[in-house]
């Protein structure tokens, strides 16, 4: 189960730096054109799924 989150958790990550590359490259001048709340609920949601894998609760 552990490794289900660890790498459910990477991917999570993972989206969101695609997102914020694209984001970041195809930014005009009236702003960013990815909604940033997104990228930042992806990553906090990404990190909280790859700390909790390392919860002894889910070692097997």
């Amino acid at each position: 189960m552990s490794i289900v989150l660890a790498l459910t958790g990477l991917a999570l990550l993972l989206v969101a730096l695609v997102m914020f590359v694209r984001t970041s490259k195809t930014a005009s001048e009236h702003g960013a054109t990815t909604n940033r709340r997104a990228i930042v609920v992806l990553t906090l949601l990404g990190l909280a799924l790859g700390l909790a894998s390392q919860l002894p609760a889910f070692r097997g």
